[in-house]
């Protein structure tokens, strides 16, 4: 292979002729970008050149490749690295690359780099590479032509001796968008959001555990609104340093908050043993939010108007004092959201579905299927299999060039299964709208966390932990339990996509019973085919959205 090696402004090296994929894209530009609240991240791209060279090599590197990559080790050092997939079809949205975005679908690793033997550091860090590349190749379609590059950074953060043992993780984690569509009155929607945790990045990009979300980020919400805070986090196991098994995150602890020995908890805000950011975010400490805004607002003058970034910030001491450091860690140019008005029909033929609480905007044309879980039939332990049957329906659906309509027990993508049913946005990427629902939809005398509220059963939901926006009733909006999902990959993935999200309310919006007729009475997810084909009209700015047969 070729010896090329680009150097980039602020550190970036990119290896080999071939392409960067999203997230190498996404880094060069941040990079190139002054951005005065942000420092420059350490970067290290083997481009798709080297994934050619993987797949035409029976599946591992020649010696030319293992030797660029050992130079790249040797360079870093010993600090904490993470080593990321950078699919061409992943994270870079561009005028001309107008495809969707698929973010978090491939395997990363987070790597400890520690341990005293060069050689073992080493084959840690190959063996992430293939098990992403196997990752990557495994879950493309036939005759699909994307690829992987690879991303290599050390990882900002500091090391902590708990007693359930050495560990390492940036201080905070965030990923925050450059609009907020669910803004109040008092809000800006160009002000973004923002959602941050304490610990590594895991916290705020998948969904198995509570953590803060600015909403926005100026002007966030009341903080006796936003729950009782972090009560979990995620650090990087530092004895997990000497071979891999394949699993993402297999190198990470979760552990409770109080486990933590950093100093700067109480600074950042506590509640209890939980912790809060009320301080951190409040008072602007050690520049957090003001920082945050000055990275949004340049790169929304220089790179794009409509993105997500994911960052890290820590705090140092400069000349005795603590001051915070941000680092840009990932940019996904997203497409441009637009809400033209929506002509919702006065009359319809038959209207199947009519909810109050959505995203996405638009109208979507001549479906004919729809995808039930049961909320007679389900039950998490039939979890499994229902996520198998689900990807399956989905696979066969792309294949006749077909959408679909999905509807679930609510807060779909989750990874706790006592929110929903964890799945991939792969296997789901050809649903035109998903509709949530709780087990009280059916009427079941199920428990429900508020006793008063219909508001998702004991399956939870995204609406539940997320504002609702749409109408004048600020007070109701305000009172909203607010945990924020939005800047999940799953959610970002569906935002980015257009894909109609909302949730049923039983005792306010309008549902067909038809779509819990199980066509056998022991299937917990089955096929419908509607009578007549039906229409989605979602108007985001009024918070309606119908499915209708049209006469």
């Amino acid at each position: 292979m070729s010896k090329t090696i680009v150097e980039k402004v602020g550190d970036v090296k990119i290896y080999g002729t071939g392409l960067l994929g999203g997230k190498g894209e996404g880094l060069v530009k941040i990079n190139e970008c002054y951005i005065p609240g942000a420092h420059k991240l350490r970067t290290r791209v083997l481009t798709t050149e080297f994934y050619d060279h993987y797949l035409n090599n029976g599946g591992q590197f020649g010696n030319e490749e293992l030797e660029t990559i050992s130079s790249i080790l040797e360079k870093l050092e010993n600090i904490p690295i993470s080593v990321r997939s950078s699919a061409t079809n992943e994270a870079c949205l561009t005028p001309d690359s107008p495809g969707s975005v698929h973010a978090g679908e491939n395997t990363s690793f987070m790597l400890p780099n520690n341990h005293p033997e060069f050689s073992v550091r080493l084959q840690q860090l190959i063996q992430s590479i293939y098990f992403i590349y196997k990752d990557f190749t495994q879950n493309q379609p036939i005759n699909g032509n994307e690829k992987m590059a690879i991303v290599i950074n050390p990882i900002p953060g500091i090391y902590d001796e708990t007693l359930a043992g050495s560990v390492y993780y940036p201080l905070i984690s965030g990923v925050a968008n450059s609009f907020f569509p669910y803004a109040l009155k008092a809000q800006n929607p160009k002000d973004g959001f923002a959602r941050i945790a304490f610990g590594h990045g895991y916290s705020t990009v998948i969904d198995d555990f509570e953590v803060i979300s600015m909403a926005t980020i100026k002007e966030p919400i009341p903080f006796n609104l936003l729950g009782d805070g972090q009560m979990y986090f995620y650090a990087i196991n530092l004895s997990k340093n000497d071979s891999l098994v394949g699993h993402e995150l297999e190198t990470m602890k979760k552990l409770h908050a109080r486990f933590s020995t950093s100093n700067f908890i109480n600074l950042l805000g506590k509640n209890k043993e939980r912790i809060s950011f009320e301080k951190l975010i409040k008072e602007n400490r050690f520049g957090f939010k003001s920082g945050l805004l000055e990275i949004m607002d340049t790169i929304a003058k220089n790179i794009s108007a409509h993105f997500q970034i994911e960052f890290v910030f820590n705090v140092e001491k400069n000349n005795g004092d603590d001051v915070g450091r941000f680092h840009v860690v990932q940019l996904t140019q997203l497409p441009e959201q637009k809400f033209e008005k929506i002509q919702i029909p006065d009359q319809a033929k038959h209207t199947y579905l009519s909810v109050k609480n959505i995203q996405g905007h638009g109208i979507k044309n001549n479906l004919r299927q729809v995808i039930v879980v049961s909320p007679f039939i389900y039950t998490k332990e039939k979890h499994d299999s229902v996520r198998s049957k689900i990807a399956a329906m989905n696979r066969e659906l792309k294949e006749k060039n077909e959408d679909y309509i999905l509807i679930v027990p609510g807060r779909l993508g989750s990874n706790n299964r006592e929110w929903g049913i964890q799945l991939e946005f792969r296997e789901v990427d050809r649903a035109a709208a998903i509709f949530e629902y709780g087990v009280d939809v059916a009427g079941r005398a199920e428990p429900i966390k508020d006793e008063n509220t219909l508001t998702g059963g004991i399956y939870g939901s995204h609406f539940l932990y997320m504002l609702q926006g749409g109408d004048d009733e600020e007070q109701k909006r305000l009172q909203t339990r607010i945990y924020g999902t939005q800047g999940t990959h799953f959610l970002t993935n569906l935002v980015s996509n257009n894909v109609v999200y909302g949730f049923i309310t039983p005792n306010e919006d309008l549902f067909d019973p038809w779509f819990f007729k199980a066509p056998n009475s022991s299937d917990a997810v089955y096929l419908l085919t509607f009578p007549e084909e039906v229409n989605i009209y979602a108007d985001t700015n009024n918070q309606n959205c119908v499915v209708v047969a049209e006469y």
